[in-house]
Order: C-alpha cells, then structure tokens, then sequence
C-alpha cells in the first residue's frame, strides 16, 4: 500500500502489503517514499517514530508528546488493531 501527497512530494510505502503494489517510483522519480513495514505500524511505539518521521516530510510539526495525547494516540492503535 502507498499513500501519496503530490503537492509535497511524499509518498509512504508499506512494503510489506500484500495486496497492494509499491508505489510507482518511475513514474515520479521525484517523490521522496518513507517506507514502513506491517510489523513497524502493528508496534505502538514504533508506529508513533514512524509517524513522526511523515510528519518531518511533510512540513508539518510533530504533535507534543503529552500524557493525554499518548494516552489517545495508544488507544486509538489498539482500536485500529483490533478492525483487522
């Protein structure tokens, strides 16, 4: 699976989706593509790094880390998890 913002320049590629192809990096070979793993965005911790990392390509400021916001952004996983 990928998912792309053309005005930035960013694509994420999870590679190892298995029912969706890599993003077509021939055909915009000026897009700079984060890739991720299933396992990275199944693990809370590493999901979060990961979605700090997009938040860097894009331009876009990092959420603060706080107590609340943790706890939100750790419940809202495990909802996500669970819908598979």
């Amino acid at each position: 699976m990928s998912l792309y913002w053309p005005e930035q320049k960013v694509a994420v590629e999870i590679v190892d989706d298995p029912i969706a192809p890599p993003f077509d990096r021939r055909a915009h070979p000026d897009v700079r593509v984060l890739q991720v793993t299933c396992a990275e965005l199944d693990d809370w911790a590493s999901s979060v790094r990961f979605m700090d990392r997009v938040c860097d390509a894009l331009g876009h400021p990092r959420p603060p880390k706080t107590p609340e916001w943790l706890a939100a952004n750790r419940a809202l996983h495990e909802q996500l998890r669970r819908c598979r």
